[in-house]
């Protein structure tokens, strides 16, 4: 659907709205839902972008939370498949607030993405199917 200066095309859900997001981001949607609007960012880093634990643990310190072990990381994750091979999922959230993140990360040879959607986490379960559909339809043109 869109091309950029990465290459990446995906597919995404009628309902959601591009958005201008800061420099860093390769894409910037608006994800309307019952209770409000998600903003999901799309960010790609060199190399493996520091890893799993550094940027799961980034992302929660954002939400004022505890750094975590790659232990408990891998019991919070789950696996799929996309058109670029495997991503990982994570929730990560506040249970004082309500705020959560709806993680994803695709580690390729030689970069990685990870897509953060900014969410209440009651929220998450409405939203969820069409982030993970999402996630598998993105690929690049060669």
């Amino acid at each position: 659907e869109k091309q950029n200066n990465s290459m990446l095309n995906w597919s995404k859900p009628d309902s959601w709205i591009p958005s201008k997001g800061s420099s860093m981001r390769i894409a910037s949607f608006d994800i309307p839902y019952s209770m409000g609007i998600g903003d999901l960012s799309i960010i790609e880093l060199d190399g493996n972008g520091g890893g799993l634990t550094s940027n799961i643990n980034r992302w929660r310190r954002q939400l004022n939370l505890d750094s975590i072990s790659l232990e408990e990381i891998e019991e919070n994750i789950s696996l799929h498949k996309g058109l670029l091979g495997e991503f990982k999922i994570i929730e990560i959230i506040d249970e004082n607030t309500n705020n959560a993140f709806l993680c994803a990360i695709l580690f390729q040879s030689n970069s990685s993405l990870f897509i953060k959607l900014s969410i209440q986490s009651n929220g998450i379960y409405e939203v969820k199917n069409d982030f993970i559909s999402f996630i598998t339809s993105i690929n690049r043109s060669q």
